[in-house]
């Protein structure tokens, strides 16, 4: 079992094997910098050897998962070894001038570049986290490195200095890391708890208090990573959950996020998250361990343009692996579908070309939902026509997988049509229409029989009456009202204060929906249909009563895969 101890030394690249020496690599020391016992700053200590020329230039963070600046958290780089530092063409570049070949040391420190504790208003908490208790760091964010080394560079990773009583725990803790793998990765101390279920493999970081237990989150992390990795054909490998707790503002507000990483999982939630919730959150992005990673992985540059495969066929595979799993009932996958195609059919976005996801994926909430439903629809209906000829989705993916082990170069967007073609399966024109050109996709009546049928039909579209951004932009003070709908006849009106929704669910125009407002001095209820301009075409998958016996057997085979 490993020890935590206040200095720990990981990462076994640089070691001699074989009678060898291992190739030349570059090590990172982690050290916590404090003031009065609370925590201000993470120092980094970089050594390496330089470039043959004399000159050696260096990588600061710049843009990762929509944020932007990031060498904003680098403050202080200084060689510590002889030579020169200087600007390079950017804030995101220096330049070190030294003897060639001559040993590097560079020291630098991250800081928290935006104020208060991680938030649910400010979404998933990707810049660094220095609190006074804790620390939470992404590589993209808080790793410089030499720009121009090969990926297979190996890197070792240290810790030191970890004040008395704090925990730590990163991905970066295994044999054999390369350069390849440190952006890509969460690291974590202070506060945490370290837990460890069943597979001791699998480690769980995490802080505060929450809805649920511990054992329970870290039984369902070990239960959710112990099938992806059957269904990949897998074996137990190193793998870390970080969970980050996020304050609200508002009462009741829920936010439940996270990102996959190349052996780890940074999730980021709200206290009151609901187990559901988290579920699926860590179904889907534990899938990105392999999708697109193991199954060919994303192209360079202009990654948002194969979201569709990326984050549309990791949606497919959360439903399918935990229905396949028994953690969801045929009720529970219909109800998240049904959610999805609700805001798929709303969506303002839903008949936009792939372009527009390449140029708005941050900027739009519609944009950035629409690749991950199109992903997914795509990938039911393909199913089902496999299913047909006696074969499944699972036969392509599979195969993706063992081209990849075999040395394939190609990309997963780039292989994923020959793979498909090799089972049976024609993608192109699919493809063509509804990802790149952006035409609406609508899955047959029958696609997912036995377990109940598709239902299509024409409803109001949803519209609070208001504008609900606005409103919360403005301390929750009621902006927008629209004067032709409902809300407004109900008595909503600009410059009223929202206290909280009472009743009815967002999205669905066929519910009433309440909202309590403060007016002048009093407290008002107001209730209506929350119905907008127009229609649009809902789908929705209606699950058939009853299911039981040899009916639900095949149900599961086909929500879950044979």
């Amino acid at each position: 079992m490993q020890r935590m101890v206040r200095a720990l030394a990981v990462g076994l690249a640089g070691l001699v094997c074989m009678g060898q020496a291992a190739p030349e690599g570059i090590d990172y020391t982690l050290t916590p910098v404090l003031a009065d016992g609370a925590l201000v700053a993470v120092q980094y200590d970089l050594r390496f050897r330089g470039d043959a020329d004399g000159e050696t230039a260096l990588r600061l963070p710049d843009s990762w998962g929509g944020q932007n600046e990031l060498w904003r958290g680098i403050e202080g780089l200084e060689l510590v070894s002889a030579g020169a530092l200087r600007d390079g063409e950017g804030p995101t570049s220096r330049v070190v001038a030294h003897r060639p070949r001559a040993r590097l040391h560079l020291r630098y420190r991250v800081v928290q570049d935006w104020q208060g504790a991680p938030s649910a208003e400010q979404g998933n908490t990707y810049r660094p986290a220095i609190q006074p208790g804790y620390f939470h760091l992404i590589g993209d964010a808080s790793l410089v490195t030499p720009a121009e080394r090969e990926l297979t560079t190996p890197v070792r990773f240290r810790v030191r200095g970890l004040p008395r009583g704090w925990t730590f725990a990163s991905d970066l803790e295994h044999r054999g890391l390369t350069l390849g793998q440190v952006w890509s990765s969460v690291t974590v101390g202070g506060d945490f708890r370290i837990l460890r279920g069943g597979d001791r493999n699998v480690r769980v970081a995490m802080r505060g208090e929450w809805s649920f237990a511990d054992a329970d989150f870290t039984a369902q992390v070990n239960d959710i990573i112990a099938a992806q990795r059957r269904f990949w054909g897998d074996e137990s490998t190193p793998y870390l959950v970080t969970v980050l707790q996020l304050t609200a503002q508002q009462p009741g507000w829920r936010s439940i996020g996270g990102t996959g990483l190349d052996d780890a999982f940074a999730f980021f939630a709200t206290p009151n998250a609901e187990a559901e919730y988290i579920t699926r959150t860590l179904a889907h992005e534990g899938l990105h361990t392999w999708i697109p990673r193991r199954i060919g992985g994303s192209p360079e540059g202009d990654e948002a343009a194969q979201y569709w495969l990326s984050e549309g066929f990791t949606d497919f595979y959360t439903g399918r692996l935990l229905v396949r799993e028994g953690v969801w009932t045929p009720r529970q996958f219909a109800e998240d579908l049904n959610s999805m195609l609700a805001e798929y059919g709303q969506s303002t976005a839903r008949s936009e070309p792939n372009t527009r996801v390449l140029a708005d994926f941050w900027n739009d909430s519609d944009v950035r939902k629409l690749p991950y439903q199109r992903g997914r629809l795509l990938a039911l209906i393909w199913d089902g026509r496999l299913r047909a000829s006696g074969r499944d989705f699972d036969d392509v993916v599979l195969e993706m997988r063992a081209r990849v082990r075999g040395g394939d170069p190609l990309t997963a967007v780039e292989m994923f049509p020959l793979a498909a073609e090799g089972v049976g399966l024609a993608v192109g024109d699919d493809v063509a229409a509804h990802v790149e050109r952006g035409e609406p996709i609508l899955l047959p009546e029958d696609l997912l029989a036995p377990c109940g049928r598709i239902v299509t039909r024409e409803v109001p579209r949803f519209h609070r009456g208001f504008d609900i951004e606005a409103t919360q932009a403005n301390n929750n003070v009621i902006a927008g009202v629209d004067r032709a709908l409902p809300a407004y006849a109900a008595g909503m009106r600009d410059g009223m204060v929202l206290i909280r929704r009472d009743g009815g669910q967002i999205g669905d125009a066929e519910q009433e929906i309440g909202y309590v407002v403060r007016d002048g001095d009093a407290e008002r209820t107001l209730r209506y249909m929350p119905r907008g301009h127009g229609s649009y075409t809902l789908q929705r998958f209606d699950v058939t009563e009853g299911l039981a016996g040899e009916t639900l057997a095949r149900c599961v085979a086909v929500l879950g895969g044979e």
